[in-house]
């Protein structure tokens, strides 16, 4: 899995950390590692106090988050949490968004998730590359069409289309993780916690893979599942 440049929708601030350690690997390796951000987080308060805070405390987490993980920008679309709308509006982002970076492999949600904001990530997603690569709406940037779609979560199917070693790198999803100090009631875990277990992956540096799925439009006859990449 070589590119210059990729590119990760995330509904949420820490929905990337799935691929943790591909992003970090990947920008180590000198690609261009690049997040679009969907929501603002403005619902992920487990406490009523933090609420007025939240949506900075994500923010400024987020960007903690890309110095662990080497992302060299995180591009901010601002739908509320919860409230992610498959609209005119969101879609022409996400094309200025893709026009603008031109990444060669695009990663995003899958189709099946709980989630509202996580599927429609998916939908506005895909159309945006689509439509990215089309003769149309000029003003929006020149045409890019993104060779590659893959999914990272949110997918029924239980057998992977991609299997990449992330061997050096596991770690980095227990950083990435330890940087959203106000989600952590949901984690189950605290930050001391977090840093420790990366501590310990890192010294033991056992064998690790993540997983991704192509997306159907990008399979060629015979593509076998499965796949493993470097």
């Amino acid at each position: 899995m070589e590119y210059q440049r990729i590119m990760i929708f995330a509904a949420h601030a820490d929905d990337e950390m799935t691929m943790s350690g591909t992003m970090a690997k990947a920008a180590a390796a000198g690609t261009r590692v690049v997040v679009v951000q969907m929501t603002d987080g403005c619902e992920g308060y487990p406490r009523a106090e933090m609420r007025d805070q939240i949506v900075a405390m994500r923010r400024q987490e987020a960007e903690a988050a890309n110095q662990v993980l080497g992302v060299a920008r995180r591009i901010f679309i601002e739908a509320p949490d919860m409230g992610l709308v498959d609209d005119k509006e969101t879609l022409h982002k996400c094309i200025v968004a893709i026009r603008g970076e031109r990444p060669e492999a695009i990663f995003t949600h899958g189709p099946v998730d709980g989630h509202r904001d996580h599927r429609n990530t998916h939908a506005i997603s895909v159309d945006a590359r689509w439509h990215a690569g089309e003769p149309v709406s000029a003003t929006l940037g020149e045409p890019w069409r993104t060779p590659f779609l893959f999914y990272y979560k949110g997918v029924r199917d239980p057998l992977p289309t991609l299997i990449h070693d992330v061997t050096g790198y596991a770690h980095k999803r227990y950083e990435a993780r330890a940087t959203q100090v106000s989600q952590h009631t949901l984690f189950g875990s605290t930050r001391e916690d977090m840093l420790a277990e990366a501590r310990h992956i890192e010294a033991a540096r056992p064998r690790s893979q993540e997983t991704f799925w192509i997306a159907e439009a990008n399979r060629w006859p015979g593509f076998p599942k499965g796949y493993r990449a470097s």
